[in-house]
């Protein structure tokens, strides 16, 4: 059995984009629509995170891993990944040391904790607690940088903004309407969200596929 708890408040929502790379996708040059734009793509990351179904940015947890007698486990896998860093991590009520710690074997994409190579090979019975930080930094976070590893992955942030412009593009139009012509201008056509999506465009479902809730680690 597994339970999995925040150790502190979720972390608020911020926009998993940054509004300069909207603009430059939307080819917009001034600042008259920021304020809205901004709007937008938070409502964009809201939009993209539900669809993911779990938190993505950082913050810690505490996951409770009961193994019955007679069973083992090959890896403990966290509820909350990407793994940043494990802060404590005790077996029956006994605290690994820093060293330990250290000396464990993990993958921080997956999420998954594998004992140390000086130790047994596998989890074996009993009750282990992990208390970890997990997730991703959202872009132009002041903790983090473009460059930071755990920053939010290019590909999420290249979602949001399509689902941004979906939104900006839908503004005023008839939700119906996949496309329309004026006499003497020509004809222009847009994608329609495809059902089941809650109005996120397909293109940007299919980008973030891979970071749902019970998906591919």
């Amino acid at each position: 059995m597994q339970r999995s708890i925040p150790v502190n408040a979720p972390s608020a929502l911020k926009p998993l984009a940054l509004l300069e790379d909207l603009k430059a996708d939307m080819g917009i040059t001034d600042a008259t629509q920021d304020t809205r734009l901004s709007s937008i793509l938070l409502e964009a990351s809201s939009m993209a995170v539900a669809y993911i179904g779990r938190p993505i940015l950082q913050t810690d947890w505490r996951d409770i891993f009961d193994i019955p007698p007679g069973e083992k486990l090959l890896g403990l896998v966290l509820k909350n990944y990407p793994l940043v860093q494990i802060n404590a991590f005790s077996s029956n009520g006994t605290l690994l040391t820093g060293d330990q710690i250290a000396a464990l074997n993990i993958e921080p994409n997956s999420g998954t904790i594998w004992p140390a190579d000086n130790g047994v090979p596998l989890w074996i019975s009993g009750k282990y607690v992990v208390t970890y930080t997990a997730g991703y930094i959202a872009p132009g976070d002041k903790n983090g940088t473009p460059s930071d590893p755990w920053s939010v992955p290019l590909d999420i942030q290249r979602a949001v903004r399509l689902v941004a412009s979906s939104i900006w593009n839908s503004s005023g139009r008839d939700p119906l309407l996949k496309s329309e012509s004026e006499q003497g201008v020509g004809s222009t056509s847009w994608n329609t969200p495809a059902p089941g999506l809650a109005g996120m465009p397909q293109s940007a479902a299919d980008v973030l596929a891979r970071y749902r809730a019970g998906g591919i680690r």
